[in-house]
C-alpha cells in the first residue's frame, strides 16, 4: 500500500493536480491555561512535478495573474503559516484540562471567518504570488485509530493582496497525512 502524498491545491491555477508539500509543522503551546495550535506549510516549487512551457516568441494573454504559469513560477512556492511572519498568533483549541487526542479527533476549527478588516490581523499569512492574504480557514483533524497521528484537511480563501486585490476570491485546499500530534508540556 502506498502512502498518499501531501498536497496543496489552488482551484483554477495552471496546475489542477496541485503541488507537493515539502514541509509541514504542527506545534502547540499553552497560553493562559489554553491550548493553542500553530501550523506552518511550505510547498515544493510550483513546477516541481510539471513544467508548463509557454512560447517565448508569443505574448500569451492570460485573464489574470492567477491563470499565468510564468507569474506563479516567478514566486517559486507557497508558504502558508501562523509562525513565519509577525508574532505568530496561532489559534485557541480548548482549555488545557480538556485537551486530549480524543478531544481533537474530528475537530474542525474555523479561523478568520469572517476575515479581519486588517489583513495584518489574519492568523495565517501566505506567500503565494507575493505576500498575499489567507482567511476563512477550515481545518479538520482526523485521528488515525490507535495512534497519536492525524490526517489534516485544510481549506480556505486567498486574496491576491500583493497585486492590490483584497477580495478573498480564490480557494485553496491542502491534505496532510499521518501527521504526529504535537506534545503538550504539562
Amino acid at each position: 500500500m502506498t502512502t498518499p502524498r501531501d498536497r496543496i491545491h489552488f482551484s483554477g491555477n495552471p496546475w489542477p493536480e496541485g503541488h507537493p508539500i515539502k514541509e509541514f509543522r504542527w506545534t502547540a503551546s499553552v497560553r493562559n491555561n489554553e491550548v493553542w495550535f500553530d501550523l506552518h506549510l511550505r510547498s515544493e516549487d510550483y513546477d516541481a512535478e510539471r513544467e508548463i512551457d509557454e512560447p517565448e516568441d508569443e505574448d500569451v494573454d492570460h485573464p489574470s495573474d492567477w491563470d499565468a504559469p510564468g507569474v506563479w513560477n516567478n514566486y517559486h512556492r507557497c508558504t502558508l503559516s501562523s509562525t513565519a511572519w509577525g508574532d505568530g498568533g496561532g489559534f485557541a483549541v480548548c482549555a488545557l484540562p480538556d485537551f486530549s487526542l480524543a478531544r481533537i479527533d474530528g475537530m474542525e476549527a474555523s479561523i478568520d471567518t469572517p476575515a479581519p478588516e486588517d489583513m495584518e490581523d489574519n492568523v495565517f499569512h501566505i506567500y503565494l504570488l507575493g505576500h498575499d492574504a489567507a482567511a476563512q480557514h477550515r481545518i479538520r483533524f482526523d485521528r488515525i485509530a490507535g495512534t497519536d497521528r492525524f490526517n489534516i484537511t485544510w481549506t480556505g480563501k486567498i486574496a491576491l493582496a500583493y497585486a492590490g486585490d483584497c477580495e478573498y476570491r480564490y480557494d485553496f485546499s491542502a491534505r496532510l497525512h499521518d501527521v504526529e500530534a504535537p506534545r503538550i508540556a504539562t
